[in-house]
């Protein structure tokens, strides 16, 4: 059963519900032993959270474009309050909240359950991230939550605009401000959308590389996602072997050829040389292609993949850059802080 069980993961791409219908349909009908019933959360939890982390990108029909303004329209005027439903380390969500950091807009934030996602239960969209504005807008996918949030930050800048200052974030930034906007011309579509089709599949396939970085990846998700003591241990135990196992099967899907630290640092020297000389993508301010990669490669940080990118490549002066730029999370801790 445990196995039939990791066999529906693999193949899962609706995450949980996958795996538990599968499990519900067959057996003699006992209950699980508490272990495992535990892996079997754990399990589900773990397919939930990695078909997110890898399917976000892909989450578009191919009349969308998340990465193009033109067919877009700010509301006019900046909102009261932010809520980011997210996995904390999950790339896409760490994506957004370097846009929301960089720019000082407060947020608060709600930590999704990556099996039952309760906390989602008022959204037909069951993916993360969602971005929810006055508590009423919804956003999802997060490139057209930045998208959007891009244009009612840049709509604000008009002199008929109604602008909110966060002046209580002001002084967390390293210029003393909200982030620079990038001209619209600097938005650079091409390498944000690179960031999802290639960057962020190269990165996931590095980090479950070997039987210890899978189990230092799920050390550092455990630790940070919406999970209890038994789905933490089962999660760590089993999710870590099982993706360490699939690591080749996600190589050959994203067409990843020979070693793949090495297909990675290739990844980063291309966007090294992107640069041309500048401090970003967007000249002499981050474009939304340098948030996005940034946060993508921020949310693995303590990882071996992290560290080696770091120093085995030429991306290590642009991310500090940037590190410099974004300066503290305007996250909030209570909701009433808004």
């Amino acid at each position: 059963m445990y196995y039939s069980a990791i066999r529906a993961m693999a193949s899962s791409s609706g995450g949980s519900y996958t795996i538990v219908d599968r499990i519900s349909n067959q057996g003699s009908g006992r209950s699980l032993p508490l272990w495992g019933s535990s892996a079997v959360l754990g399990l589900a939890s773990v397919a939930a959270m990695t078909s997110t982390m890898e399917a976000d990108a892909e989450n578009t029909t191919p009349e969308e474009n998340p990465y193009s303004l033109k067919d877009l329209k700010p509301s006019g005027k900046l909102p009261d309050s932010i809520t980011l439903y997210q996995y904390e380390v999950c790339p896409f969500c760490c994506k957004v909240k370097a846009f929301l950091d960089l720019h000082k807009l407060p947020y608060r934030v709600v930590e999704v359950d990556p099996l039952g996602k309760s906390e989602l239960k008022w959204s037909e969209y069951k993916k993360v991230p969602v971005v929810l504005l006055d508590g009423s807008t919804q956003l999802n996918n997060s490139s057209s939550i930045i998208s959007q949030l891009y244009l009612e930050l840049k709509a604000s800048e008009g002199p008929s605009s109604h602008t909110k200052t966060w002046s209580v974030f002001s002084s967390k930034n390293t210029n003393g401000s909200r982030g620079k906007l990038p001209d619209e011309s600097m938005i650079r579509e091409e390498w944000r959308r690179w960031v999802d089709e290639k960057f962020v599949r190269a990165i996931t396939v590095n980090i479950y590389r070997t039987a210890n970085e899978s189990f230092q990846t799920f050390d550092y998700i455990t630790t940070h996602g919406n999970f209890g003591w038994a789905q933490r241990q089962a999660a760590r135990i089993v999710g870590a072997t099982m993706m360490w196992s699939l690591s080749n099967r996600l190589k050959k899907k994203y067409g990843i050829e020979g070693d793949v630290r090495q297909a990675l640092y290739a990844l980063a020297e291309d966007w090294a040389q992107g640069l041309n000389g500048q401090p970003f993508m967007g000249g002499e301010a981050p474009s939304l292609a340098d948030i996005e990669a940034f946060g993508v490669i921020r949310s693995i940080t303590g990882t071996d993949t992290f560290h080696d990118l770091q120093h085995n490549t030429n991306i290590s002066p642009w991310y500090e850059r940037m590190m410099k730029e974004v300066g503290d999370s305007s996250r909030l801790s209570d909701p009433k802080e808004v």
